[in-house]
């Protein structure tokens, strides 16, 4: 008579912490956003209406630039007088006004259907709070002490004349976007083709839709180490203060639309920004299109080094997420631990493979 299994200590805690954390999704997708799915369950009958008119086409070529033109104009008013408590709550009404607008949006004119469900909404919601206290109370300290440190130790003198503040401001933040964007560029490859730094990024490749919320989704032990990587450079830069606000404010809103599910029409803005057609090839379950198009704001650094992915006459597929991964986790808490159980994972999608080719169903622990 065989013995029954130990259950590995992290199963527990991981059982554990379900317990603790699943009814809180659960209650917010049911309860909490039900008036809010009401109310944008009220446009989709409207965006059947406007399929087709020339008033949908006028909505598809306008929003971005708008959104752009906007963000700018805001920004530079936030810190006219310098970086006060205004610009501070500044950014966080903006971005609950661009969700205020891209959901209503994402169902008025919506690149995918499937995508309007929002039962994973919950758990970005949590991603986004933790990985905002991770962030403030964690990461801001050990990053700003590393980069200080290390400044110190090299030379603080280093940029303080190389910034060209003679040109026109908003000159000054698309270089600034693209000169972060480029360390960015290299880090996010990395994450990509290493294993060990995939592990962690999967968590971001999880979501099986794109909305204009979940750009926040991503492990807080990912920004730890790539806030280091792009602080340390950028420490260096010294651009002034306006300048770095607002080329931050511009971010936060590329990456608003590098996530949504508003069906654009961007011509030329495909191949300078991150956007989201080109970023939807990037979260597909495929490896030669999902192993590309690495910008977070800027897309010509992918095609200065070859990494750049879109085929004219094409549309990227809605069926995104991690592919040959079924079993890859969808709550919580198992986002939050999967970087640590990856090993384990991989081997239950290995035997889930196996299983499907010889027409079996594979029972795993």
């Amino acid at each position: 008579m065989s013995e029954k299994p130990t259950t590995p200590v992290w199963k527990k805690i991981h059982d554990a912490l379900e317990a603790l954390f699943r009814p809180i999704e659960i209650i917010g997708h049911r309860f909490i956003l039900a008036p809010f799915r009401w109310f944008l369950t009220q446009i989709d009958p409207l965006s059947y209406k406007i399929e087709g008119t020339l008033f949908k086409k006028i909505l598809q070529v306008t929003i971005y630039p708008l959104f752009m033109i906007l963000t700018f104009v805001v920004g530079f008013e936030l810190v006219k007088n310098g970086y006060t408590v205004r610009s501070f709550f500044g950014t966080i009404i903006m971005f609950l006004i661009l969700g205020a607008i891209f959901a209503p949006l994402e169902h008025l004119i919506p690149f995918s259907r499937k995508w309007l469900d929002d039962h994973e909404m919950p758990i970005d919601v949590m991603m986004f709070f933790g990985g905002k206290f991770w962030g403030d109370y964690i990461n801001k300290p050990i990053r700003l002490a590393t980069v200080a440190i290390i400044v110190q130790e090299i030379s603080p003198a280093i940029g303080q004349s190389i910034w060209p503040s003679h040109l026109h401001p908003v000159i000054q933040v698309l270089l600034l976007l693209s000169i972060k964007d480029f360390f960015r560029y290299w880090y996010h490859r990395w994450m990509h083709e290493s294993e060990f730094m995939w592990r962690w990024h999967a968590v971001h490749h999880s979501s099986e839709r794109l909305y204009w919320f979940n750009g926040t989704r991503s492990h807080p032990l990912e920004g730890l180490v790539s806030s280091l990587i792009w602080g340390i450079p950028l420490a260096f830069v010294q651009a002034p203060v306006a300048i770095v606000f607002v080329t931050g404010l511009l971010g936060r809103t590329i990456g608003r639309f590098q996530h949504t599910n508003m069906d654009l029409i961007l011509g030329p803005f495909d191949y300078i920004f991150s956007s989201p057609k080109n970023h939807r090839y990037h979260h597909s379950k495929k490896i030669h299109e999902g192993n590309s198009n690495y910008g977070g704001d800027v897309i010509f650094w992918d095609i200065l080094f070859g990494t750049f992915y879109l085929p004219k006459g094409e549309t990227p597929s809605d069926d995104i997420g991690i592919g040959g991964m079924p079993n890859y986790p969808q709550t919580f808490v198992g986002l939050m631990l999967a970087p640590f159980t990856y090993s384990h994972i991989k081997k239950e999608a290995e035997q889930l493979q196996a299983g499907d080719q010889k027409g079996e169903r594979v029972v795993t622990e």
